[in-house]
């Protein structure tokens, strides 16, 4: 009963490599979900976690990714995808 995200990036923010950005998202999720998959297309990409929805709610999950990201300094075009439906990370 997990659920699915993906985040999209237009680029990477300065000095933030991909494998720090894995790291850093394996951090803020600990045991409420982790990393299935990554891939990238240029200076942009996408990465993709589950989310784990028996013990926490998954909002609180998806909202630690985007704080997160905010945080981290990505660009206002990135979107967390959620069943299918991308929701820019400042909206």
């Amino acid at each position: 009963n997990d659920m699915e995200l993906r985040i999209h990036y237009t680029k990477l923010p300065q000095g933030l490599s991909l494998d720090a950005l894995k790291l850093e998202l394996a951090q803020v999720l600990e045991e409420d979900g982790w990393l299935t998959g990554s891939g990238s297309a240029g200076e942009g990409g996408w990465l993709e976690l589950e989310l784990e929805d028996e013990r926490a709610n998954p909002k609180y999950g998806i909202l630690a990714v985007k704080h997160d990201l905010q945080r981290m300094g990505f660009a206002k075009d990135t979107t967390i995808e959620l069943a299918g439906v991308p929701v820019g990370i400042y909206e």
